[in-house]
This record gives C-alpha cells, sequence and structure tokens, in this order.
C-alpha cells in the first residue's frame, strides 16, 4: 500500500464514511455547506470520495470543510489527497494553491491559482474552485470576501446559469454581510432550481440576518410547501416561535418538525418536550420525556421537565423521587429557582418536612426575587398549620409586591393579623386589613363583619372605666353595614347566621348602654329570633324587665369570632 493509500484510508476512517441509507449525493453535500453544517458535509464528501477517489472536486470541498470546522491539519491532508488523486491538471493546482495559502504564502498562492484558471478556462469548476478557496477559512480568521467574489464572477462570466457557482456567490454575499446582493443571488438559483427547497431557505435566512421577520416566515413556508419533510426549515419555523413566545403556533411547528422532518436530533424532541409543558399538555410532556430519557439519560434537565408535569398531573411521589435524583445529578450551578420551588411543593404534597419544605420554596424567592408571589404561597400553608403570625408575615410580603391586590388578599391577611396571639397590635393590624376590604367590596358582607369584629376587640373596658362609656361604640358602624347586607341576602340567611347573632348581640348591648329602650327591643328580637336561648340577650332582658341580672355586664364585647 502506497504512502498515498494510507492517507487515504486513515482519513476516511477517521470521518467515519461509512454513511448509513441511500448514497450521498453532491447536491446534498452542498446544500451541508450552504448551511454550514461542516460535520455532515464532511461525511458525505468521505463518502463520496470512497466511491470515487479521483473526484478531486470532493475533496477540495471536504477540505473547505475541515477548514471551517477548525481542523486545519485534516484540511491539509484533505487538499494532498485531491493533488495525489490526479497529480497534473488544473485541480491539483488548486489543491498547491490551497496548501500554500495554509502555509501564509499568498503570492506562491495567486501565481499557481493563475496557471490553474489557464489550464481550466473552459471549466467553470477551476473558477469556482479558486474562488471558494479565498471564502472557507478557520474559525477567527476573516476570508477574503474580495477575492473570493472576483473568482466567483469570473465562474459566472463564464457558465452564468452554473448552479453551484450562484449559490457559492449568494452564500460569499451573505457571509459579508451584503444581504441585498446574497439575496439576489439566491432567487437567481431559485429561478434556476424552482423545485429545489436550499435556495429559499437560504433566502428565509438572509431576510432573519436582515431582521426582516415577516419575509423570513414568508421564505420558511415557502420552504416547506416545496419540501413538507426539509428539516432545515421545519426547525427554524419552530425556533423562531418559541423566541416570539407564540406558544400555540410554537407547538404545531415543533410537531411538525418531529413528526415530518427527515433529520430530526434530539434537541428537536426537547424543544417539542418544552412547548408541551408550556402549553399546558403535562401528559404529552411526560410521555415524550420518558421516550427521550430512555435514549439518551444524560439529558437532566427533561427530569426537570417531567417533574413539573407530575407536579402538575399530580403524580406527587413519582415528581419528588424524580426530583431528588435531579438534584444529585445537576450541577449546583445548572439549579434554577423553580426546581426549589417544585421541590418545596412537592414535598408538602407528599406530608414531609413543612419547615424544610417552605425553606426550599423561600429559596427559590431567594434566587429569583420576581417569584414574590410564592410568598402567598407559604402563607397559605402557614395558615393551614396555624401559624398565624408566620402567615401573615408572608401575606404582607405578598401584598407590598402586588401592584393590584385584591380583596380576598386583605381579607387573608386580616385574619391572620386576628388570630396572631403574640402580637399586642394585632386586632389594630387586623382592622386596617379589613377596612381594605370594606373599601374594596363594600357590598360583601365578610369585610364589614370583621372590621367589626376586630374593631369590637378595641372597645373601652367600660366594666372597669365606666368613664370611657361615651367612647363605646367603635364597632356599631360597621356592625349596622353588615347587617344591612346580610338581612338582605335572603338565600344565604342561615350561612349568615353566625355572624348575624353577632351582631345583634353587639347592637343590642351598645342601644342598651345608652339607654335607648326602643332600638334595644328590636335588635332583641331579631336576636332572639336566630337564638331564643341567647346569654347575653337575655341577661339584657332580664334587666330591663327588672329582674336581678346575674352578676357581671350584660355588654359583650364582640363574638370570639
Amino acid at each position: 500500500m502506497t504512502t498515498f493509500q494510507k492517507k487515504i484510508l486513515l482519513l476516511l476512517l477517521a470521518v467515519s464514511c461509512a454513511v448509513a441509507g441511500k448514497a450521498q449525493t453532491h447536491a446534498e453535500a452542498l446544500a451541508a455547506m450552504q448551511l454550514e453544517n461542516w460535520d455532515k458535509a464532511i461525511k458525505i464528501y468521505a463518502e463520496l470520495t470512497k466511491k470515487d477517489p479521483a473526484d478531486q472536486p470532493a475533496w477540495l470541498a471536504m477540505g473547505s470543510a475541515y477548514l471551517a470546522n477548525g481542523e486545519k491539519d485534516k484540511a491539509k491532508a484533505t487538499f494532498d489527497a485531491a493533488f495525489n488523486a490526479k497529480p497534473d491538471g488544473p485541480y491539483a493546482m488548486i489543491a498547491s494553491g490551497r496548501i500554500l495559502l495554509l502555509q501564509g504564502k499568498q503570492t506562491e498562492a495567486d501565481a499557481i491559482f493563475s496557471k490553474a484558471e489557464k489550464y481550466g478556462k473552459k471549466d467553470v469548476a477551476t473558477k469556482r474552485l479558486i474562488g471558494e478557496s479565498f471564502l472557507y477559512t478557520e474559525p477567527g480568521v476573516k476570508p477574503n470576501f474580495a477575492r473570493a467574489e472576483e473568482g466567483l464572477k469570473k465562474a459566472l462570466d463564464f457558465s452564468s446559469k452554473d448552479f453551484q457557482s450562484v449559490m457559492a456567490l449568494a452564500y460569499c454575499y451573505k457571509e459579508m454581510p451584503n444581504g441585498g446582493l446574497a439575496a439576489q443571488n439566491y432567487e437567481f438559483a431559485v429561478s434556476l432550481e424552482p423545485k429545489n427547497p436550499l435556495p429559499v431557505y437560504m433566502l428565509a435566512k438572509v431576510y432573519k440576518a436582515a431582521k426582516l421577520d415577516e419575509k423570513f416566515m414568508v421564505y420558511i413556508d415557502k420552504t416547506i410547501a416545496l419540501d413538507p419533510k426539509y428539516t432545515p426549515a421545519l426547525r427554524a419555523k419552530a425556533e423562531y416561535l418559541y423566541f416570539e413566545r407564540q406558544w400555540e403556533n410554537a407547538l404545531k411547528a415543533a410537531k411538525d418538525l418531529v413528526n415530518n422532518g427527515t433529520e430530526v436530533v434530539i434537541e428537536d424532541e426537547m424543544l417539542l418536550a418544552n412547548l408541551l409543558y408550556i402549553n399546558k399538555d403535562c401528559v404529552g410532556c411526560s410521555e415524550l420525556v420518558d421516550k427521550i430519557l430512555k435514549k439518551d439519560g444524560s439529558k437532566n434537565y427533561l427530569r426537570r421537565l417531567k417533574v413539573y408535569c407530575d407536579y402538575d398531573n399530580g403524580k406527587y411521589k413519582e415528581g419528588l423521587d424524580l426530583m431528588k435524583e435531579f438534584f444529585q445529578q445537576v450541577a449546583p450551578e445548572k439549579i434554577m429557582p423553580s426546581d426549589y420551588e417544585y421541590l418545596g411543593r412537592l414535598q408538602i404534597k407528599n406530608g414531609r418536612d413543612t419547615v424544610e419544605a417552605l425553606k426550599n420554596i423561600a429559596k427559590a424567592i431567594e434566587l429569583d426575587p420576581s417569584k414574590w408571589p410564592l410568598h402567598e404561597e407559604i402563607a397559605d400553608v402557614l395558615y393551614q398549620k396555624k401559624a398565624y403570625c408566620q402567615a401573615a408575615v408572608e401575606y404582607q410580603k405578598n401584598l407590598d409586591s402586588i401592584q393590584e391586590p385584591k380583596a380576598m388578599q386583605f381579607y387573608r391577611l386580616g385574619l391572620c393579623h386576628y388570630f396572631c396571639t403574640d402580637d399586642s397590635l394585632r386586632f389594630e393590624k387586623a382592622e386596617k386589613a379589613f377596612a381594605k376590604v370594606t373599601e374594596m367590596a363594600p357590598d360583601a358582607g365578610i369585610g364589614w363583619t370583621w372590621r367589626a369584629k376586630a374593631m369590637s376587640k378595641l372597645e373601652p373596658d367600660i366594666e372597669n372605666h365606666p368613664e370611657l362609656l361615651d367612647e363605646f361604640g367603635k364597632a356599631k358602624p360597621f356592625f349596622e353595614q353588615y347587617i344591612s347586607i346580610a338581612e338582605a341576602d335572603q338565600a344565604n340567611l342561615a350561612k349568615n347566621k353566625r355572624d348575624m347573632i353577632s351582631a345583634y348581640e353587639y347592637l343590642a348591648s351598645y342601644h342598651f348602654l345608652k339607654k335607648e329602650d326602643d332600638k334595644v327591643k328590636s335588635y332583641l328580637d331579631k336576636l332572639f329570633g336566630l337564638d331564643p336561648t341567647n346569654d347575653s340577650g337575655q341577661k339584657i332582658k332580664q334587666f330591663m324587665e327588672g329582674e336581678t341580672p346575674v352578676p357581671g355586664t350584660p355588654v359583650k364585647n364582640g363574638s370570639k369570632g
């Protein structure tokens, strides 16, 4: 085996040239080059050169792909292979010129390119390959666009309808960038091969780079119309709609990509899984995640997605188990605030340590202050645990961040203050919160009754300080307002009975102390209508009828609530 043959064999092994499926073509390789899918281009050209070791244009193009892929040594070996395939002729000269360019010998390269152009004066490919010698460079090295344009124009001057040359010149302009000339040449390429989706898709890419999104979408749809299975266009559409946050349209596009694309990769399925979750199809999301993880268990992001879906699907045990697995595998810097959020939620749903669970939810807020609504979620849990003082703090934090709070949020805050026995100012704070409820929902009785209850706790102690009698009555207007609403609500009399009794008790006591007997009698009648043996009412009635009252004040400073 000659040295040249060994080089070819090693090179083919390095690029895994045995591509499965149908035989590859120069047209498919051209598409890979245009789309800058260098690995794919290398594989296709490797198969082409394996079938025909004398295919010098394929060797030269593969060298360009290696160079663009940052593999300079392999590019040099490929150009050597191009030369050795047929050491005489213009293609061998182009290979030598490219090797000289790699060595920084511009002048020598120019001389040999001129010689190649002379010998290949009747060959459009020679002129195109000379132009492309200046177009593909190592990453970070700016191509010599002027020389590339010059060479490619010479090719088109010789054969104006050579598709490969038109596409190469269009790509040159796209990379400059000169969007106008790129579009012009891609349009011309479309006219040459109207059924080829590649130039249409490249037009879409030009318009996307120019931020002409409407035209981008027009040409994406034209590409898909030409070939409904054209993966690059299907992928570009799904990704564009995703980043535009057009969730429903993005989901449809992602489904088209995964179901119809001929070159679907695992990242495409991951995009679809993400969109299924965003569109609240957690069942579909979980099924797809399971499928992907069977293919590649390293996609830890998907475990996160499945955990979120398990929570939404009510699969709390499965979700918690998977979340533990996720935390064991994920790098600390990859943990997101929402991961702590869902960990805490799942711990609560599984009846785990509530304190630890709430710490995790609080951690989510700490890492991402925009998650302040979670304060309300924490507060709800604390309220259910009757940790009213802590719940009040969390409800207040939530309210402090809301631009347009709702009456019910102040109502819950008020209840927490009311029942927070550790706070000496609890009734003042409760009344203030309930006052907000009555302002925001003046026709709802619930705000008035609780405001009245809170205020009744702030009434003066007239049993021990009768001189403060004139100051008694702080809760009166609120109980009266509640009564006016509750009495009119005939459909809910049974539901309102307890609070109505409390209101009648207070109002009867108030008017009794003020010696307004007619009003006392009116409220006692209403009170006994709901509670015939009411203790406070009976004491007042006995006193008014001249009977000796039971020791103690007949006034009851509001019910306990």
